[in-house]
């Protein structure tokens, strides 16, 4: 609820402070110009309930800022967030001064305001003031702007269109300055005619004592509000040291690393306080979910997840020990690992698919291996063995592609890869056939194209199996990749590795062809033993894979939980 006010308010701010940047780019034009830009910009701010409206957003969105600012346990942060932060601090100064020599002095005075008094007002009779308007509409600008990439770029499609946004951003707040600046030249030297002078004055029912009350207020105002700023400060470090002396909890960080941390933090408070990377491109607000984090003992003590954070772990299916470390206050000792790493973007808190946080799933498994490479890197530059090392790897991942695989393991000569990520355990067993197919035509069509480069033409071997394993996003943390443990995996390497010793290029294990509703009763089968587990598995030997009819009428995949084990042999139909 709080996110939502603060963006709604933020927003009907920016608007605001739009309006204002029409106006003073009208400046170019004439004075004319600026006071009719202002009649659909400004004018219905002026109103009853535009006056309401912004002071509502104005309220709202200080009283929300100022909150999350003491709240927090530190003032370390990113760049980009410390500079909306003291932005944010900054404008209400400029901004009562500007209010009080425009809005005041109407209210106040009953003055009829226009441009052309303004203009002559800052760069004439008070021009130790004329830097505040633009500076004003610049601090308002970038800081409104800071709030709403950050909130836009959560949102896919923004990507596309950043580049033309940031030039907006840049174009727009120029065009205001250079208007602002052509008016108030023009204002000085319309100034040396003392009859325009007469006139405009007279228009706005001027009296001198205007501009005194409107520098003493000013005068006052700020100075007020800078005793303001350092009492909340001076309240903010008192209640800091007030928490400290309570008795500090552990954090048990993954890596055995333990640290103190003061009850009431959030654990990416703590994080920071104690200078340790951390992913987090909302600036900790609970929007883009990069700061998400694994918790362990002490999860059944904290707070159950408000509607906010748990819509935004649904987005990314994260499963229940998955909490967002922007949101997470622990009052008692607490294990965590993070998830991300600390170099997250944006994109990573897209909506994702559950997998990625890990999780049991039924898939098809394929490795290949391209036979002979050592052979074929003897008597070669090593140019030429990594060229043509690196075109077989294009080949094998157009393939990958082109029939829905997931490449998810490298291991020099070979890789590993896995289908039925998305289209679930029967259509993953068909696209992997498929994709062996593929891989074949295409290592063909490499041989023909190096067929003057290689002394002998490329062989690889595949290896076919599937069921049940551990999927998820692995790896070093700046350079994870969607991969799979467990027992099948372990024997789709195998099953690759017996290509060798059956002289075929493709293995497949009886219950992949029954999941993909097959017929390979055509192809020889055999019954093996599997080096590193117990029993024996059927399996199909493919001689040659480009030759196989994956659009023969198929048997009926079976998803029965008996097919699961991987001793399940697959009556062949006569």
């Amino acid at each position: 609820m709080k996110a939502n006010v603060r963006l709604v308010s933020g927003l009907t701010l920016l608007l605001f402070v739009t309006g204002h940047i029409l106006n003073s780019a009208a400046g170019v034009v004439s004075f004319e110009a600026m006071d009719l830009m202002s009649q659909f910009t400004t004018r219905p701010w002026r109103t009853w309930p535009g006056t309401v409206i912004l002071v509502l957003a104005i309220s709202a969105h200080m009283s929300l800022s100022l909150a999350s600012l003491y709240r927090r346990q530190t003032l370390r942060m990113k760049s980009w967030e410390a500079t909306q932060n003291i932005l944010g601090l900054l404008i209400p100064l400029f901004l009562m001064s500007h209010v009080m020599g425009t809005r005041g002095l109407v209210e106040i005075f009953g003055m009829n305001s226009g441009y052309a008094f303004e203009m002559l007002a800052l760069f004439v009779f008070m021009p130790e003031f004329l830097i505040t308007q633009p500076l004003l509409i610049l601090l308002c600008w970038i800081h409104g702007c800071l709030g709403l990439h950050t909130w836009l770029r959560l949102k896919p499609g923004y990507q596309r269109y950043k580049n033309i946004v940031l030039g907006i951003a840049v174009i727009w707040p120029t065009l205001a300055i250079s208007g602002y600046v052509a008016a108030g030249l023009r204002a000085q030297r319309m100034a040396a005619n003392q009859a325009w002078v007469d006139e405009v004055l007279k228009a706005t029912a001027y009296r001198p004592e205007m501009i005194e009350f409107a520098k003493a207020s000013m005068t006052y105002m700020s100075i007020g509000y800078l005793i303001f700023v350092a009492l909340f400060f001076a309240a903010r470090q008192i209640r800091l040291s007030i928490a400290k002396r309570e008795r500090p909890l552990l954090l048990h960080y993954h890596g055995g690393r333990v640290i103190e941390a003061t009850p009431g933090a959030t654990v990416l408070e703590i994080l920071r306080l104690n200078k340790i990377p951390h992913a987090s491109v909302c600036g900790g607000r609970g929007r883009c979910s990069t700061c998400r984090i694994r918790v362990g003992r002490g999860a059944d003590w904290l707070v159950a997840p408000n509607e906010h954070e748990i819509s935004v772990l649904a987005r990314i299916a994260a499963p229940p020990a998955v909490r967002l470390a922007c949101q997470v206050r622990p009052k008692v000792d607490l294990e965590i690992a993070p998830l991300l790493p600390a170099t997250a973007v944006a994109a990573d808190g897209f909506e994702q698919p559950g997998y990625l946080a890990g999780q049991e799933m039924e898939v098809a498994f394929v490795f290949i291996d391209l036979r002979g490479s050592t052979g074929l890197s003897e008597g070669r530059l090593p140019y030429d063995f990594v060229f043509v090392l690196n075109q077989f790897f294009a080949a094998i991942d157009q393939a990958l592609q082109d029939t829905g695989g997931h490449y998810a393991q490298f291991n020099g000569d070979g890789l590993m890869a896995i289908y039925g990520l998305e289209s679930g355990l029967h259509q993953g067993a068909m696209e992997a056939l498929q994709g062996a197919q593929e891989m074949m035509k295409r290592i063909d069509h490499l041989n023909e194209s190096l067929q003057s480069e290689l002394p002998a033409p490329l062989e690889i071997g595949i290896g076919i199996h599937s069921g049940e394993a551990i999927v998820g996003s692995m790896g070093p943390p700046k350079h994870p990749i969607i991969s799979a443990i467990g027992d099948n995996v372990n024997i789709a390497a195998r099953l690759e590795g017996r290509c060798k010793d059956f002289g075929v290029p493709l293995i497949v294990s009886e219950i992949t062809c029954h999941r993909a509703g097959v017929d390979f009763s055509g192809h020889t089968l055999e019954t093996v033993e599997v080096r590193g587990r117990e029993g024996k598995i059927d399996i199909r030997l493919i001689e040659d894979p480009r030759a196989f009819d994956l659009l023969a009428p198929h048997l009926k995949a079976s998803m029965d939980d008996d097919i699961i084990d991987p001793e399940f042999r697959c009556k062949s139909i006569g």
